[in-house]
């Protein structure tokens, strides 16, 4: 089945200013290829500085990028071609209330997307009324301004706007930021809800590892703008391959302290992408480099059936053989 979403080999650079630097770019993102197959949820995990929220700006062309993209088959190369995206394509705010205009109340900032659009909504009362009901709000809601909303109620106001012209794909960036853990699981609900009623695919850019690890079919999980490793969720989580899914994984809190993993801990902070370490670009870091690492670059490459990962200490037999294991210790059913 073709994907929703299909990227290959999809890169950003963005030119650089200054009088010595005229005529030279930063690169942000390479090499990013990645399915979003139709219905389901790919989770984009990654530090600060990752490239996660450059690579949803790509996809929607708010970014100037170069590779290949296509939604739904067809190509994305041109102004209109874009234009068609975003019309099928909506956009989750990280920040929910201040993506609303403090001077539009609730139904004009969920009707905006006909406007722009030129789409006919009918009476737009009525039309709002749907979208809050759709969210779980009452129709009241649509006479508030943004500051006599709560964090939740901001959020399922921009879960509204985003339904309004009933698109196929919607890009959640931090869907929970900011709320607490028993409304987080309410809006989750509330995106699972939606996702089966109209056959919507998520993709879901976050931090939050316990999220993802229920909301996602699979993950790509993104440093210094490169792939590292991607797969489905059950077997990342279960066997993760590259050395920071690993410390991503390892760093989760644990209650139980026997379970705490101190040896893949992540040493240091992030280099800036102005100063990209040689080969390995994770060695700096990396609890487990050795010489090839700091001498050789790695590439992305298949290590099991539906993974990849980018590193040169993975062996596909002893990966396989872990997560086999591992998958049949934590759920005797998937086997």
């Amino acid at each position: 089945m073709t994907p929703l979403l299909h990227l290959q080999d999809l890169s950003v650079d963005l030119p650089l200013g200054g009088l010595f630097s005229r005529g030279k770019a930063l690169n942000i993102l390479a090499g990013i290829t990645l399915d979003l197959p139709r219905g389901q949820t790919l989770g984009l995990v990654g530090e600060s500085g990752s490239g996660k929220t450059t690579l949803a700006r790509a996809i929607l062309g708010l970014q100037p990028s170069s590779g290949t993209m296509l939604f739904d088959g067809k190509p994305l190369a041109s102004r209109s071609d874009y234009r068609a995206i975003r019309r099928r394509s909506a956009l989750m705010f990280q920040d929910a209330a201040a993506s609303l205009s403090p001077r539009m109340n609730v139904e004009q900032a969920i009707t905006e997307p006909f406007t722009i659009h030129r789409e006919p909504m009918g009476r737009r009362r009525d039309r709002a009324a749907e979208l809050l009901a759709e969210v779980g709000l009452p129709a009241a809601f649509a006479a508030r301004f943004p500051h006599e909303l709560s964090g939740g109620q901001a959020r399922r106001v921009g879960v509204a706007r985003a339904l309004a012209l009933k698109p196929e794909l919607v890009i959640a960036d931090e869907p929970t930021a900011g709320l607490d853990v028993s409304v987080q699981a309410d809006i989750l609900n509330l995106m699972a809800d939606l996702k089966e009623r109209h056959g919507l695919s998520y993709l879901v850019i976050t931090h939050n590892l316990a999220l993802i690890r229920h909301v996602a079919d699979r993950i790509a999980v993104l440093y210094l703008g490169r792939l590292v490793e991607t797969g489905p969720t059950a077997e990342i989580f279960a066997v993760p391959a590259h050395p920071y899914t690993q410390s991503l994984i390892a760093a989760e809190p644990k209650p139980d302290p026997r379970k705490r993993r101190a040896d893949l801990a992540i040493q240091g902070e992030i280099p800036g992408v102005l100063r990209r370490p040689r080969a390995c670009e994770f060695h700096t870091r990396c609890p487990l480099a050795q010489e090839i690492c700091r001498q050789d670059e790695p590439v992305l490459r298949t290590i099991a059936p539906g993974r990849q990962a980018r590193c040169h200490l993975i062996e596909e037999k002893t990966l396989n053989r872990e997560t086999t294991d591992e998958l049949d210790h934590q759920s005797p059913q998937l086997s």
